[in-house]
């Protein structure tokens, strides 16, 4: 064994490229796994570790009226803390929206990167993400309703993870949207300028009472409407007070009529007969009927406000841990891909091994006659691809760890979400599995790959007998010989073009994951920007009286839906027959929805499905049949007839609470949730192809390299077993040309066979996984292909393998014919 063990170092030199190409591409495949589970890692541990250290919210509520002191007392004293976060919205001089808070003491705290929180009048805390999109640093001033403001704090707050505008936002784009804090004295002197504000509050249980008992308490909250100083609330109410009025008003009148008649006829002395009789009936039905009325007013325009109008628990809201989330299936996948690439590259080696072990079968039937044992020889032949193996994961997993793996690849997460720094971790788990899940996996397929070769007896192995496969056997006497000689050529090499095949279908996994990715980000942007026939959309909180000229009313209700483990925002909207904007005629009915492409592609729906939707402020679901699928697939979205809907929800016959228009409506801001532009959808789409570009590039690059190293090092392998062939074919006189014609050509209906089968297996694996990958993401799922994708998918393969076929041919040129008397028995 000492004497093999001597030819360790020979045989690296020997096949060094070979083994260095195998290196590499263990190092890189390494580097990429371990960088995106390490950064995974950190984004996930490090934003738990955060959650605690800023008290992350275990939730919020939305009221329509501010608690009382005694009812935020009787919640704290049940163990819960509780702190405002009333906000509004500013529009900025460049377009953008930025979002004002008060400074928070007790929950979400503002986790700071650099500078200090506002201490007086004039100074603001920015959130990073709106910083790096409009450039702006410590000690910049910013112009807040004609004030300047100095920016003293720029950093992150958790429940702003995704800093979406609306809940229900598909994506984030923090050039157009970006949360500030100020003193509370700023906050009321800025809110005075008439902004609708937003009254919500954070919360933590403190293990104290549970999320329903919390809900249950402030449902139960009363509240005085005659105590809101909101005009516009103040018009609301008084416009359903006045109908009342007007009602009891004209009952009135109709009594005193009535009265008015049986008071004329007995002063005319008519205290008798039918006349009198009929006159006093009536005045008696009046009085009945005026008591009657004014208790059923009472009952039919009692101003009952449901005052909660929002409850979601932090693992619900998709603003919360967003990043940590999106993280959660790179960890998976990349765990998984690395075994599965890991195993593709040991079993390269192992066909190296192999052929080894065919070149040397006389050295090792020797070894056997003299009493070598057959463990010794599997332990000596798995020694260097173990040592490759091994030091290939130790390189790739130093690489990973360093800072040009876990920072790169985690740069897109903070060019996206709204991070604090974040430590990079290195989990145990993650080390042992770069260093030491590589040459494990080597030894192990190794092992059970060549053990049969060295099962033969000495005498065979020292005759350097084949055995025949029954494949070789084949009836191919109809052919010619040209075709019969590659068709046998590539029966003898089943295993090479085998692995071929394999190691084409895992780069093709890589490379759907990356094209998936890119046609759904394109497809978004596309169909928001075709479905998006608006130019404003008004969301409302204190709708007008009457609709302003040019604009479609339509009704709105947020409710959400859970699937793969998320729970969604998916917008209801109310519309009639003759919306020009949407273009779609829902059935009547309070139980028939329309839905949206986007929609019906995230959750499978289908005409005649069920689709089950949740009010979590009223604890109310939702059971709706789905009667038809719109062709539309800007956000997630359901349509109702707006009569319909009205009724479902309890709303009066004329209530809308959202405008499309073609043009600015002239609306006072403090009727005004949001407002959303044509131009605002159209950048907000295209943020996911931004996004996601470095990463389509870098897995569609790393599937290519993968796909070239593993077939020019099998083909390659093939060229060396054959080389005794080649050499004698060269003798009878035959060219390169026609050798390449004879021993590689024949690979070409392997690959091609192999693509034909292998692009659409890859392609229906990957869109069965691929719903899961964006489970948390609030988008359709259109990931079709066109056809001719398929067809340049097919091309690029051919393209590639001609390339390298190409390659190979320089190797044909230096086969001499002397070869063959190298082997002579």
């Amino acid at each position: 064994m000492r004497v093999l063990n001597k030819r360790i170092f020979r045989d690296l030199k020997e096949n060094f490229l070979r083994y260095l190409a195998l290196f590499l591409m263990i190092v890189m495949g390494m580097y990429i796994i371990v960088s995106m589970v390490g950064a995974a890692e950190t984004i996930i541990g490090g934003t738990a570790d955060k959650a605690k250290e800023n008290r992350t919210e275990d939730g919020q509520f939305a009221v329509f009226l501010p608690l009382s002191e005694e009812q935020e007392q009787e919640i704290t004293d049940s163990g819960v803390t509780l702190e405002k976060m009333f906000s509004f919205d500013l529009d900025m001089q460049d377009n953008s929206v930025l979002r004002i808070f008060t400074v928070r003491e007790q929950i979400d705290l503002l986790d700071i990167d650099e500078g200090t929180l506002p201490q007086k009048s004039g100074e603001i805390a920015l959130e990073k993400r709106y910083c790096e999109e409009h450039e702006i640093s410590v000690g910049n001033s910013i112009l807040l309703s004609g004030k300047e403001y100095m920016v003293t704090a720029i950093g992150s707050v958790p429940d702003y993870d995704l800093p979406t505008r609306n809940i229900s936002d598909s994506s984030a784009e923090s050039s157009l949207f970006g949360v500030g804090f100020v003193i509370s004295e700023d906050y009321d002197w800025v809110k005075s300028g008439g902004k609708t504000e937003d009254m919500r509050y954070s919360y933590r249980l403190n293990g104290s009472v549970l999320h329903d008992e919390l809900k249950d308490v402030i449902s139960g909250f009363e509240i005085d409407y005659t105590d809101v100083e909101d005009e516009y609330f103040k018009e609301y109410i008084a416009g359903k007070i006045g109908r009342k009025e007007d009602l009891q008003e004209g009952i009135s009148a109709l009594k005193n009529g009535a009265d008015s008649l049986v008071k004329s006829l007995e002063y005319a002395g008519v205290t008798q007969g039918e006349q009198h009789a009929g006159a006093a009936a009536f005045a008696d039905g009046m009085a009945k009927l005026q008591s009657e009325t004014d208790d059923l007013l009472d009952e039919l325009f009692t101003v009952d406000i449901d005052n909660l109008t929002e409850f979601i628990k932090a693992e619900d809201n998709p603003r919360i841990a967003a990043a940590a989330g999106d993280m959660q299936m790179d960890k998976s996948v990349g765990l998984v891909a690395g075994v599965i690439v890991m195993t593709l590259f040991t079993y390269v080696i192992s066909v190296f091994v192999i052929h080894q072990i065919q070149r040397e079968s006389v050295v090792i039937g020797a070894l056997y006659a003299l009493g070598a044992k057959k463990r010794d020889l599997i332990g000596h032949y798995i020694t260097l691809p173990t040592l490759i193996s091994f030091a290939g994961g130790l390189v790739g997993s130093a690489l990973g760890f360093s800072n040009l793996g876990i920072p790169v690849q985690a740069a897109d997460s903070y060019a996206y979400f709204s991070l604090p720094q974040l430590s990079t971790a290195y989990p145990l788990y993650l080390i042992i599995y770069g260093v030491i899940m590589p040459p494990a996996v080597c030894a192990a397929v190794n092992v059970l790959v060549i053990n049969k070769r060295l099962s033969r007896t000495a005498l065979s192995l020292m005759r350097n007998e084949q055995n025949t496969s029954r494949r070789s056997g084949v009836n191919l006497k109809n052919m010619g010989f040209l075709r019969r000689f590659q068709i046998r050529q590539m029966l003898r090499e089943a295993r090479t073009g085998l692995t071929i095949v394999f190691g084409m279908t895992i780069s093709l996994l890589v490379f759907m994951l990356s094209l998936n990715c890119f046609v759904m980000c394109n497809n978004i942007k596309t169909d928001t920007i075709r479905d998006t026939t608006y130019e404003y959309m008004y969301t409302l909180k204190y709708p007008p009286e009457e609709v302003p000229e040019g604009a479609e009313a339509c009704y709105a209700e947020s409710l959400t839906k859970s699937a793969f483990g998320y729970t969604l925002d998916v917008s209801v909207i109310g519309i009639d027959n003759d919306n020009k904007y949407y273009g779609i005629t829902p059935e009547k009915g309070k139980s028939k929805i329309t839905v949206s492409a986007s929609a019906a592609q995230k959750y499978g729906l289908h005409v005649g499905d069920k689709l089950i939707l949740t009010d979590s402020a009223e604890d109310m679901d939702y059971a709706f049949t789905v009667t038809d699928i719109a062709d539309h697939s800007a956000g997630l979205c359901v349509f109702m007839d707006i009569d319909s809907m009205r009724g479902l929800f309890g709303r009066e016959d004329d209530y809308y609470n959202m405008l499309l228009s073609d043009k600015a409506l002239d609306i006072p801001e403090g009727r005004i949730y949001s407002v959303t532009s044509r131009s605002d959808a159209e950048r907000s789409a295209s943020v996911f192809t931004d996004l996601m570009m470095p990463m389509v590039i870098m897995l569609s690059v790393v599937s290519a390299i993968i796909f070239c190293v593993v077939m020019y090092l099998m083909m390659n392998v093939m060229i060396d077993r054959a080389t005794f062939g080649i050499s004698l074919v060269k003798i009878f006189g035959y060219r390169t040309k026609e050798v390449r014609k004879l021993y590689l050509n024949g690979n070409t209906i392997v690959v091609a066979l192999g693509a034909l089968i292998a692009i659409p297996v890859s392609k229906a694996a990957m869109d069965a996984i691929y719903p899961y990958a964006v489970s948390n993401v609030v988008c359709g799922l259109n990931i079709e292909f066109p056809w001719y994708y398929y067809v340049l998918i097919f091309a690029g393969i051919m393209l590639i393998y001609f390339a390298v076929n190409a390659l190979l041919v320089r190797k044909l040129k230096n086969i001499s014919p002397a070869e063959v008397l190298k082997n002579r028995e």
